[in-house]
């Protein structure tokens, strides 16, 4: 689906699509930005009041995070609405050098659904 709308859209020819455990092809990838939208392990994130970055399936979020910043320091991260945003700060200012982090709310029908969190280091 993706590759179809990569030449629907026109840009074929700048996206490149790689399929294949990320874990083990994570030391060999180097990219200008990665979309991460991890497992949050089914409908039990709604049944905690805050989802907190270990509980990311199969690797925690931290662990997750620090393997994608050997790729590029430009991580988009789709997560849970009621994840912990002070977590998602340190992940953030722990990075050397510490990263700029924006977080866009998304809605359907008036509900938040979940959160894009948008790491960089050149200022959103």
């Amino acid at each position: 689906m993706a590759m179809n709308n990569a030449k629907v859209y026109g840009v074929a020819n700048y996206v490149d699509f790689v399929v294949g455990d990320f874990f083990q092809l994570a030391p060999s990838l180097k990219g200008d930005v990665s979309f991460l939208s991890p497992p949050w392990g089914g409908p039990k994130y709604c049944q905690v009041e805050s989802f907190k970055m270990d509980m990311l399936q199969p690797k925690d979020g931290y662990s997750l995070f620090k393997i994608v910043q050997s790729i590029t320091p430009n991580i988009i991260m789709y997560l849970p609405k009621n994840v912990d945003l002070a977590q998602l700060e340190e992940l953030a200012s722990l990075s050397s050098p510490p990263l700029t982090l924006e977080i866009e709310e998304s809605y359907i029908g008036g509900k938040m659904i979940a959160i894009t969190a948008y790491f960089s280091r050149n200022a959103a």
